[in-house]
C-alpha cells in the first residue's frame, strides 16, 4: 500500500502490485512533494522505495499498516526515530508469536509502541470499518476513542473516501458527524488498486489470479468501478468540494512527517584515531602500503595505485572510510590470532579490499568492476562478508 500526499495536499493509499518505481514516477508526474509507504505488517518495501523517491525529488515517507486482531488494518505512520523504532518493535513482535502471515496486534500492544507514530481510522479495510459491520455504530464510535488514548487527540486523523460508493458516503457522513463530536482532524484520502484508470483490466485479472477464478466467475470480487486510481490534487479537491479542511489537513499533515530512512541515524563505532588524523587519510596509509606488498613495482603496480586513489576518493566522499578500518582492523586481529577469515562477494571488486588484505582477489589484474561493490549512484552501504 502506498500513500500519496500531493502539492494541492491529498493524501492516497495505493494498494496495487506495481513497482515502487513506477509509483514514484507517478507521484513526479502528478506533483507530489512527498509519498508513503504502507506495507502490510512490515516495512520490507522502504529501502527500495526510498531509493526511487529520492531520485525524482520526492520525500518518501514510511509506515505500516497493522493487522488488528479485532478486524481491520491500521494505517500507521512515522513522524520521527522513536516512531521509526516503536513501528519496527510493534511489527517484530506480531511476527513473533504467530505463523507467517497470521499475525494480529492487540490494542495493548498498540498502547505500548505508541510514541512517535501518527494514526488513520482507515478506509473500507480500516478497522473502523469492520467495526461498523461487526458490532454496530456504538462500538465503532468506542474504538475511536481507544485509538484516541492510545496516540492522543492530535495523532488520530478520521479519514474520508470517496470512490463513488453509496455505502461508502454513508460511512463519510457518520465518520464526519464523529469527527467533529470529537474534536478530531478529518483527511481526505484515496484508496487506489491501480496506478492508472486504464489499468482496470489488469486491476481485474490480478483479482481473479488471487482468487484461482475466472473472469466470467469472479461477479463481485472485481472492484465496482474504475474509480480506485491515483488521483492529482485538483481531482482530490473537486471531489472533496464540500470538506475543504480534510484536504487542507493532508498538506499540514505532510509537512508534520519529516521521517524518512535518510533519519535513522545509524553510525559505526569511531575507528581509534590520534588528534589530529582523518579516517580518510589513516585509511590511505595501509591501502598504499598494500599497494606495493601485493603488486610489487611495474606497470600493474602503477594501474593499481591509481585505481585505489580513485576508490578511496569515493570512500571519503561517502564518508565511509571509518567502516573500512573497523573491516581492516578485525582482519588484522584474525591474522594476529590465527583465524582462519576471508572476504567474499563484490568487497572482492575493490583494490582498497585487496590491499588491505580483506579479500584475496586481485580486481586490478582480473579487470574487475569496482561499482558493482560501490557507486555512489546506488545509494547503498558496502557489504563486506567474512567466510
Amino acid at each position: 500500500m502506498f500513500v500519496e500526499l500531493h502539492a494541492r495536499s491529498a493524501f492516497s493509499f495505493l494498494d496495487a502490485t506495481a513497482l515502487p518505481e513506477d509509483i514514484a514516477a507517478e507521484a513526479a508526474r502528478l506533483e507530489q512533494p512527498a509519498i508513503a509507504l504502507v506495507d502490510k505488517d512490515g516495512v520490507y518495501g522502504a529501502p527500495r522505495f526510498y531509493r526511487a523517491c529520492t531520485r525524482l525529488g520526492l520525500t518518501p515517507l514510511v509506515g505500516a499498516e497493522v493487522t488488528l486482531d479485532t478486524g481491520g488494518r491500521l494505517p500507521l505512520l512515522v513522524e520521527d526515530q522513536e516512531g521509526y523504532r516503536n513501528l519496527c518493535q510493534l511489527l517484530t513482535r506480531i511476527k513473533m508469536r504467530a505463523p507467517k502471515g497470521e499475525g494480529t496486534a492487540c490494542l495493548d500492544d498498540l498502547a505500548e509502541h505508541a510514541a512517535g507514530l501518527v494514526c488513520f481510522t482507515g478506509g473500507a479495510r480500516g478497522p473502523v470499518t469492520s467495526c461498523l459491520a461487526r458490532a454496530g455504530i456504538r462500538a465503532a464510535h468506542d474504538f475511536i476513542e481507544r485509538l484516541v488514548s492510545i496516540y492522543g487527540r492530535f495523532n488520530v486523523y478520521v479519514e474520508l473516501q470517496r470512490h463513488l460508493h453509496r455505502s461508502e458516503e454513508a460511512r463519510n457522513e457518520w465518520l464526519r458527524a464523529e469527527a467533529e463530536s470529537m474534536g478530531l482532524p478529518l483527511l481526505a484520502t484515496n484508496e487506489p488498486c491501480a496506478i492508472g484508470r486504464q489499468d482496470r483490466h489488469l486491476l481485474d485479472v490480478l483479482t481473479c489470479v488471487q482468487h484461482h477464478t475466472t473472469l466470467d466467475q469472479a461477479g463481485r470480487l472485481l472492484a465496482l468501478n474504475s474509480e480506485r486510481f491515483m488521483k492529482d490534487g485538483r481531482m482530490m479537491e473537486r471531489l472533496f468540494s464540500d470538506c475543504p479542511d480534510a484536504v487542507r489537513n493532508t498538506g499540514e499533515l505532510a509537512l508534520r512527517l519529516g521521517f524518512t530512512l535518510k533519519n535513522l541515524g545509524y553510525q559505526f563505532p569511531d575507528y581509534p584515531l590520534l588528534p589530529g588524523q582523518t579516517p580518510i587519510g589513516f585509511l590511505r596509509a595501509p591501502a598504499l602500503r598494500g599497494v606495493r606488498t601485493r603488486y610489487g613495482t611495474g606497470p600493474l603496480a602503477e594501474k593499481a595505485r591509481k585505481q585505489i586513489e580513485r576508490e578511496l576518493d569515493l570512500i571519503g566522499r561517502l564518508d565511509l572510510a571509518g567502516y573500512f578500518l573497523i573491516v581492516w582492523d578485525l582482519i588484522q586481529y584474525c591474522r594476529r590470532n590465527d583465524i582462519l577469515v576471508q572476504g567474499r562477494g563484490s568487497a572482492a571488486n575493490s583494490a582498497v579490499c585487496y590491499a588491505l588484505e580483506i579479500t584475496a582477489v586481485d580486481p586490478v589484474g582480473m579487470e574487475l568492476l569496482f561499482e558493482r561493490f560501490l557507486s555512489e549512484e546506488r545509494g547503498e552501504w558496502p557489504d563486506i562478508v567474512f567466510v
